[in-house]
């Protein structure tokens, strides 16, 4: 961007822009959805979901037992706060056990063999490819049982049973914090959610600027005001639409986060916020660049898809930068502009970042935008008034690299 395209730069009709695209998208049925309903329809079933997982009054449950495990007939299971009885029926055939197991009489059947002591192998047959944990659990105990009984007193056996109650530190100059599961998982959260923004963003982007082309209301804008304007005032309303998407997405989770008393770090929310926000500018002005080009959106995906999928190698590699945040992988993602908003903000979670690397991460995030505003105010000036169709990658080069 020169000096003559920041002269044309003009503050009252970047904002007038910016206002007419958050109006036009929200009113749309695809923001709707994608903002409120998604969500909802998304807890309803997990809600559904987790009531029918654990609202299971009784199982029927056949056995062979030829190791001389000594089953009860009936055991009662609290399951996630609700009773579930376990009812064990002795068969003395297998084949039985198998053809009641198949016209669903009971819903599992366990075969302990003679030679459990030494093999260790329990056989059990089931519909389901995955078999009922309760049944599986509750089968464990009484082997437990079984084998340490009388070589041990009820402390130990119980510790045996639950060994480890596991309680996580992080360490840092500031002294010592105590980590919970749910606060270990926010910043996975983060990265789901930043991924969802920015999938949702290039949908936003390509069917407005796209309609608007098809529709002949880009000429009609452009006449009201320079390119230069009119790709800012779309990237501030657009953003400000992104922005009140993922406000809403966290409203939803609010409730979960104030239940459970989740400790959110200050320097953890930081670093998230700093770094959305610049992986947000930088997909959304080089998306915007890279849709303009095109006048369907088939054409337009089959450039932008790629860029989307990008996202998906921070994901891929989730494990190894949160088991190990110092690998050579996990600090190349960190300065890679596509993949950085990820890897940094997984890393900041575990573990105190050296002030180097944030210092270069966030420079090179910083010219990258600003690398990608240049490269889109070109194409999106050339490209709002170009209707070629498949507009092919060299095509694209040529575009960019044309004085």
């Amino acid at each position: 961007m020169n000096s003559g395209d920041i002269m044309k730069l003009n503050i009252k009709k970047i904002l007038t822009i910016g206002k007419r695209e958050v109006l036009s998208n929200i009113k749309r049925k695809q923001f709707l959805i994608a903002t409120i309903i998604g969500p909802l329809i998304i807890i309803a079933l997990a809600i559904i979901g987790s009531f029918m997982m654990f609202d299971i009054k009784e199982i029927k449950v056949g056995y062979v037992d030829e190791f001389g495990l000594g089953i009860p007939n009936k055991v009662v299971e609290n399951n996630f706060g609700k009773n579930t009885t376990i009812y064990f029926i002795k068969y003395e055939n297998i084949e039985k056990g198998k053809e009641d197991v198949l016209n669903k009489s009971i819903d599992a059947l366990i075969v302990i063999p003679k030679d459990y002591l030494d093999s260790g192998k329990i056989i059990l047959y089931s519909t389901t490819k995955s078999p009922n944990p309760i049944i599986t659990d509750t089968l464990n105990k009484f082997l437990l049982k079984k084998l340490l009984k009388g070589k041990v007193d009820n402390k130990t056996y119980n510790r045996v049973i639950n060994p480890m109650n596991l309680e996580i530190y992080s360490v840092s100059k500031k002294g010592f914090e105590k980590e919970t599961f749910l606060s270990q998982l926010l910043p996975i959260g983060f990265v789901f959610l930043l991924y969802m923004a920015i999938s949702s963003l290039s949908g936003i982007i390509v069917s407005s600027i796209i309609e608007e082309k098809q529709n002949r209301i880009m000429e009609l804008l452009l006449c009201y005001s320079s390119a230069e304007n009119l790709m800012f005032g779309k990237i501030l309303g657009i953003s400000a639409v992104g922005l009140l998407q993922i406000g809403i997405w966290v409203l939803f989770a609010l409730p979960i986060i104030i239940t459970y008393a989740v400790k959110v770090s200050l320097y953890l929310a930081i670093f998230a916020l700093i770094y959305f926000v610049l992986g947000y500018l930088f997909y959304s002005s080089l998306l915007c660049g890279l849709s303009s080009l095109f006048s369907h959106p088939k054409d337009a995906s089959q450039l932008i898809s790629p860029i989307i999928i990008i996202q998906i190698i921070p994901i891929m590699f989730m494990n190894t930068i949160m088991v190990n945040p110092n690998h050579y992988m996990a600090k190349i993602l960190s300065y890679v502009p596509f993949t950085a908003p990820y890897a940094v903000v997984l890393r900041a979670s575990v573990t105190q970042l050296p002030l180097i690397e944030i210092v270069l991460s966030t420079a090179i995030m910083i010219v990258s935008i600003v690398i990608s505003f240049i490269l889109s105010i070109k194409l999106f000036k050339i490209g709002v008034l170009l209707y070629e169709e498949n507009l092919t990658l060299k095509r694209v080069i040529k575009i960019i690299f044309k004085k």
